[in-house]
């Protein structure tokens, strides 16, 4: 299957994701393109172990599957980009490679990179004017991008990739990106920072002061970020006339901890998730044997 792409391609998405089958990466992907602002602007591939798809000869049906859907997206929705998005511990990759890379982070590290870049280069093989991002995803969904030797299309500096994105200044878009990299209390390493810091200012339109200041507002324990995915979180548990019990409180204290990095102790989490459920009209609901159903087991969580 061979499709060129017309000059007069209308572009309707900016990139082609290639993204894994493993059922723990359903929702991250979509989080990861939606915090920058490309929400609606792509066409998702999911393939097994996603980049190894591009480069496993011992798989030729996966290969011509990916390119042939390259092609197409090219040609139908006009896409100028592929975002290749690996995660940890993939099974796909792990029998690849004969080992259970996640035993060591370091060498999982190494191999997902050779692969991704391997697979960079054969995009821009078949593509030469084609843009490529490689980026690997943590298993609490923290996403590192990954240095690439063969990203940039050709005619262009390096830096110059990003330039698109640089022209609508987003710091809504950058807040939610901080939020989703910084998700479970995960904390980038100093390079990774120094990375988050880059991607406000290029692909945000921010300066390095504003995408300072937001990743402070936005990336540190709890705040209204944490707060309000446990408001939302505490919503799907309530019924239908809005009262959650003292196991949806629990619970969502838990969450709260994992959002504030453990920074918070059982007790603190519990009484600030019962004011986050009052704050959204929640009540709570009676409970106990009947006759002496209570509503008094949120003050436990309270005393």
């Amino acid at each position: 299957m061979t499709i060129q792409q017309s000059p007069a391609t209308p572009s309707v998405a900016d990139t082609f994701v290639v993204s894994c089958i493993d059922p723990r990466f359903v929702e991250e992907p979509a989080q990861l393109l939606r915090a920058l602002g490309r929400a609606g602007r792509y066409s998702e591939m999911r393939i097994a172990g996603a980049a190894l798809a591009a480069v496993n000869p011992a798989q030729p049906a996966w290969s011509t599957a990916l390119w042939d859907n390259l092609a197409a997206s090219r040609q139908l929705h006009g896409v100028r980009r592929v975002t290749f998005l690996n995660h940890r511990d993939c099974g796909a990759v792990n029998a690849w490679a004969g080992r259970k890379l996640s035993a060591n982070p370091a060498d999982e590290l190494a191999v997902h990179a050779d692969l991704l870049n391997r697979a960079a280069a054969e995009v821009r093989r078949r593509h030469p004017d084609m843009e490529v991002e490689i980026t690997l995803m943590d298993l609490d969904g923290a996403v590192q991008v990954l240095p690439c030797q063969h990203c940039a299309p050709q005619g262009l500096r390096a830096e110059a990739v990003e330039a698109p994105l640089a022209a609508q200044r987003n710091p809504k878009a950058f807040a939610e990106l901080v939020r989703l990299r910084t998700a479970h209390g995960a904390q980038p390493d100093p390079a990774q920072e120094r990375a988050l810091l880059a991607t406000g200012v290029r692909e945000h339109g921010l300066t390095a002061e504003e995408a300072r200041q937001i990743r402070a507002r936005h990336g540190g324990p709890g705040g209204a970020a944490a707060e309000r995915d446990v408001a939302a979180y505490l919503s799907t548990r309530a019924d239908k006339r809005g009262r959650i019990g003292s196991a949806d409180v629990t619970a969502g204290a838990q969450l709260y901890r994992r959002l504030s990095g453990g920074a918070l102790r059982e007790q603190d989490a519990r009484v600030r998730t019962v004011r986050i459920a009052f704050g959204a009209g929640l009540e709570p609901r009676a409970e106990g044997f009947w006759p002496f159903r209570t509503q008094g087991w949120f003050n436990r969580h309270l005393a």
